[in-house]
């Protein structure tokens, strides 16, 4: 189980920070356990401050039936009115009261056919039981049709205090070791996303060689989480291409991100076969853009690479796991040194035998390389360095790297 979920509130005096909203959710509740019908409310404000989790509180500390709508719930009207309209005059199972949460209404909302709307305020208007909608724009067009039949409550981005406070009452019962600098470092770079910053509590516990690494920039890995939780969890088109959209990750280095974790949350061997295969056509139109120059052919790799990958789960996916870092980042990193060595052999080299650094490094270098050894034992290591070094211009660092 992942800390964020581990660590989910069972009452709203567990919520971190948004006192204001949280007092507005309590005499909420107060007043739907009375029997009253107290008017819905639209909780809005950035990822990770609070508002699913501070429902979900809200449901549990007053006795709640929760009815929790996200992702393709409430698409249609049809869908609506045969599962959700009796809910909103029904009693629970359990529970007098059912807790109607319209969660992602905002974006969610560009994809209701022409009724959905109209139902969803039938039920805004009319239900009997409680009713919270949940988005991340209050002012976005497209829930426009709600403002004047909600009243709104506003979760702010989290201080760095609060959530340091948090992620040393984690840390303290996870038993972790993780020294109070990580946690102050974590906390800063967190935006006031507490979600974010126990993801990354956990990614730094996990003790991999490039969990801290991964902190090195806060903004860049937090959105870099966000668009992979929208692409790989919400098994929607426009989710999923709106988080690309939103990134300031370069589309090469997302799909590196995507290439490393798509199988940390795809079950299916269909899922993960058709998420590849997207995945490589994206790649493709990538790479001719740029060839070509001819750069609207990205749109093709943009929506491959997001709402392709995204509709290829086919709904069955798994939360458990954090994401990791791209091998092929770290290994380009680790052997930058390396590779900036052989380039320049093989700029030497390439002026003796007139051919290009690529065709050196790809053909001739590896024959190059045998050949050396095998003078290397002839005529020793110091001769050969000397000769190589009066010829080509090679030094003996430089062939230390191609002999070893």
């Amino acid at each position: 189980m992942l800390l964020y979920e581990k660590y989910t509130p069972y009452s709203l005096n567990g919520i971190v920070g948004n006192r204001e909203a949280v007092e507005t959710l309590k005499r909420f509740g107060e007043a739907a356990l009375s029997g009253a019908k107290p008017r819905p409310l639209l909780l809005y404000g950035p990822s990770g401050t609070g508002k699913t989790a501070a429902a979900r509180a809200l449901a549990s500390m007053f006795g709640f039936g929760l009815i929790l709508l996200s992702a393709s719930d409430y698409r249609d009207a049809d869908t609506l009115r045969k599962t959700l309209l009796p809910a909103t005059v029904s009693k629970g199972l359990f529970s007098s009261t059912n807790l109607i949460v319209f969660d992602e209404i905002d974006e969610l909302s560009s994809q209701f056919d022409k009724g959905a709307q109209n139902v969803i305020l039938e039920i805004a208007e009319h239900s009997k039981q409680p009713v919270l909608f949940i988005a991340n724009d209050y002012w976005d067009q497209s829930i426009s049709f709600l403002r004047g039949h909600v009243d709104k409550v506003e979760f702010r981005p989290l201080t760095n205090s609060e959530i340091l406070g948090f992620l040393r009452y984690v840390a303290k019962s996870e038993k972790s070791k993780i020294g109070d600098s990580v946690l102050v470092r974590i906390a800063e770079q967190s935006n006031g996303d507490l979600r974010a910053a126990l993801n990354d509590l956990e990614f730094a516990m996990s003790g991999k060689e490039d969990a801290f690494e991964c902190l090195s920039s806060r903004n860049q890995k937090m959105k870099i989480f966000q668009v992979l939780d929208r692409i790989f969890l919400s098994n929607s088109f426009g989710t999923a291409r709106n988080a690309l959209d939103s990134s300031d990750v370069d589309l090469d280095m997302l799909l590196k991100w995507i290439d490393e974790n798509i199988p940390k949350r795809y079950v299916l061997q269909a899922s993960l076969s058709s998420a590849y295969s997207l995945l490589s056509d994206s790649s493709f139109y990538a790479n001719a853009a740029s060839r070509l120059s001819y750069y609207s052919l990205l749109r093709y790799a943009n929506v491959l690479a997001s709402s392709g990958v995204s509709i290829a789960s086919y709904g069955h996916v798994t939360r458990l796991g954090t994401y990791s870092f791209p091998k092929q980042v770290k290994y380009l990193s680790e052997t930058k040194q390396e590779r900036s060595t052989i380039a320049g052999i093989a700029a030497k080299l390439a002026k003796r035998m007139h051919a290009s650094r690529k065709e050196i490094i790809t053909g001739f270098l590896p024959v190059f390389e045998q050949i050396l050894k095998e003078q290397a034992k002839k005529l020793g290591k110091d001769e050969l360095a000397e000769q190589l070094e009066s010829y080509y211009g090679i030094s003996k660092d430089e062939l230390a790297l191609l002999i070893g």
